[in-house]
């Protein structure tokens, strides 16, 4: 299948789908820049979008004086990898009958009918994980709503960064993201797929969307913190927050403090990355790291 083949844009859609993000309009949407600096080395933080309208994915000032001074790019996983496809496509394979086993019966048929519709037989629809399907169809709703994975902001810093010829680095493996994917709890596995189901086109989805958009814009990661519960679903936004954010900001963190050490950085992951108590922004601190706001224009 071609898709699979871009799996980065599938778990892309998932994060964004945890981050509940949006460009709702075709105008440069900036995010949230910070600097952090220790022992006299200076650092950029920015938080992504993983889709993006086109025309949304214009740089500000901010961000190209960030990659201007840095020695590096580093995204959550480096989407060139060419392994990547292959080790994720094995390991929803691995996954698919115990996943599936995970759904009640009810979960499964409505499933089964979301993939339907979208052109995908029962039968191939049982060879790889449920959560990698709802990747899929995550992702074909941003698509409805004029989202593309290649506007994204990880593709233009991408293009910024061999433009600048600065190297690209990953703080995780295909794996290891992977491997939270198809291990998480049947409770949270099954409202995912109600969620699925219950939030495709409607304007309700869509508004919450729009209301999460302008506080990225204003990088505001309080109101982004408060809004990563999906109201009606308590399990899935736990399981989002506990080992989607929490569990992984911790690595995180410790991976970037490492490269640190030893080059100037800019960091740009998934915006919610550095909400919350345990996001990066509190984290980096906790590590001796003097983080601040870094300007958008000279």
């Amino acid at each position: 299948m071609a898709d699979m083949k871009r799996w980065h844009f599938l778990w892309g859609g998932w994060l964004a789908l945890c981050l509940l993000l949006q460009a709702a309009q075709a105008e440069p949407a900036y995010g949230p820049l910070f600097s952090f600096s220790k022992q006299g080395r200076i650092h950029y933080l920015y938080g992504t979008m993983h889709v993006g309208r086109p025309g949304s994915d214009t740089p500000d000032w901010g961000l190209k004086q960030a990659l201007r001074v840095s020695d590096a790019l580093v995204l959550e996983l480096d989407p060139t990898t060419a392994e990547a496809a292959a080790e994720v496509t094995t390991l929803a394979g691995a996954a698919a009958s115990r996943q599936w086993r995970q759904l009640d019966a009810a979960s499964q048929r409505s499933l089964e009918g979301q993939l339907a519709r979208i052109g995908v037989a029962r039968e191939q629809a049982r060879g790889l994980a449920p959560s990698l399907w709802l990747m899929q169809l995550a992702l074909r709703e941003y698509q409805r709503m004029g989202q593309q994975a290649q506007h994204s902001r990880e593709e233009m810093l991408l293009e910024m960064a061999r433009a600048a010829r600065r190297p690209v680095l990953a703080l995780e493996t295909a794996g290891e993201q992977s491997r939270l994917l198809f291990e998480m709890p049947a409770p949270a596995l099954r409202e995912w797929v109600r969620q699925s189901a219950e939030w495709q086109g409607v304007e309700e989805a869509d508004r919450y969307y729009r209301e999460l958009t302008k506080a990225w814009e204003r990088g505001d990661l309080d109101a982004l913190q408060a809004m990563v519960a999906l109201p009606g679903y308590p399990r899935l936004s736990a399981w989002t927050q506990h080992e989607m954010l929490d569990r992984r900001n911790l690595t995180m963190a410790r991976r970037i403090d490492e490269l640190a050490s030893s080059r100037r950085l800019l960091v740009a992951v998934g915006a919610l990355h550095l909400a919350g108590q345990q996001g990066l922004v509190k984290l980096l601190r906790q590590r001796g790291y003097r983080v601040s706001p870094a300007p958008r224009e000279p």
